[in-house]
């Protein structure tokens, strides 16, 4: 198996053994309004987000006109379910003003297309990587009409079976885009911390041989932060101004002082698993030295004397011979008086042969 690949991601580096990037899902949170996305990614940037993404859809596109929804004003009726989505759709001229204003602010911007209109679209505005949203997994046509156009694509797996994943992730490699970073999800609402069985995440960056993130839909951060432990590249959590606001979504966001927190705290994470070497640490060697042990007298040993166990005993400090070199100690003969809790030090002690 060769190494799991790094590449460049939005401007930057991403891969194992780089910080993690924190992705701020505005999704449907803007409620399609223009100003408040603005404000939105404005916010992502000041509160510590290395990106901000978008969801990029035509409705009609992608929910059957025959499919029905609760209506969420009118409480016991039902309307089109393309309808409810129509409310967050957002025009052409539009996704310009947020790509030109993200730019502004020199945070990434980018998007899960979820049609060919759409892809087509923030292909036109070079939109610099996409998302696959986990319902989109299995359309293997349009990862591959995706993985065509050479960017990075972040490939989210909720409600998926691994055989499922490989196949996705099979399709983009075989148009010659290597450029995946697969992201564990569970496909609930928001999703409970018993559900979330984060230790796939080992296994699936080993399987498929990508780097691997999560799309965390928990109410909290604790998911997010144990997948920065267990070696997640990139974590996606969907951003609010406030979660009281109206929309589907905003209940399970995190706000700005949340987004802060988690940047913050993936960082620590990630100072802190460090290297896979296990090794001393400069700040250790003063304790090293003080607190180990070393072959210490026990008593006063004149020169010229044959050591015996009973003349030894095992002290700190640890600068001196230490405890594992006992049997190549004894029988040896001193070269110079030693004080009883003297520590030993090999100066103090006939060579082999002299003792011989």
């Amino acid at each position: 198996m060769t190494a799991i690949p790094t590449f460049e991601f939005c401007g930057k580096m991403i891969g194992p053994g780089l910080p993690p990037w924190i992705v701020a899902e505005i999704g449907l949170n803007h409620n399609g309004d223009l100003g408040l996305a603005r404000q939105m990614i404005q916010s992502a940037k000041e509160n510590g987000a290395d990106a901000v993404k978008l969801q990029t859809f035509i409705a009609e596109e992608m929910i059957s006109k025959k499919e029905m929804a609760q209506d969420p004003d009118n409480p016991g009726q039902t309307i089109p379910f393309y309808e409810f989505f129509k409310r967050f759709e957002l025009k052409r001229e539009e996704y310009e003003e947020l790509f030109r204003y993200a730019d502004e602010l020199d945070i990434p911007l980018f998007s899960a297309p979820f049609d060919s209109a759409s892809l087509q679209m923030l292909e036109d505005l070079n939109c610099p990587a996409y998302k696959i949203a986990s319902p989109d997994l299995t359309w293997i046509d349009f990862l591959r009409q995706t993985a065509r156009l050479k960017k990075p694509i972040i490939l989210s797996t909720g409600a998926s079976s691994l055989q499922e994943v490989e196949k996705a992730v099979a399709a983009i490699r075989n148009e010659g885009n290597e450029q995946i970073v697969v992201l564990h999800c569970v496909s609930h609402y928001p999703a409970e911390r018993k559900e979330m069985n984060l230790n796939c995440l080992p296994v699936l960056r080993k399987h498929l041989n990508t780097p691997v993130g999560l799309s965390d839909h928990t109410e909290d951060m604790t998911s997010a932060l144990s997948a920065v432990a267990l070696g997640a590249v990139m974590i996606e959590k969907h951003f609010t101004l406030n979660r009281n606001s109206p929309g589907v979504d905003q209940a399970l966001s995190i706000e700005p002082d949340e987004l802060r927190a988690l940047k913050s705290g993936a960082l620590r994470i990630f100072e802190t698993l460090g290297s896979a070497e296990k090794s001393l640490q400069n700040s250790e060697i003063p304790v090293k030295r003080s607190a180990r042990r070393s072959l210490t007298a026990r008593v006063d040993i004149p020169a010229g004397a044959v050591i015996e166990a009973e003349m030894i005993s095992v002290k700190r400090p640890g600068t001196g011979i230490p405890p594992e070199d006992m049997n190549r100690l004894l029988g040896r003969r001193t070269r110079s008086n030693i004080s009883a809790e003297e520590t030993l030090d090999w100066e103090m002690i006939e060579s082999a042969n002299e003792s011989d």
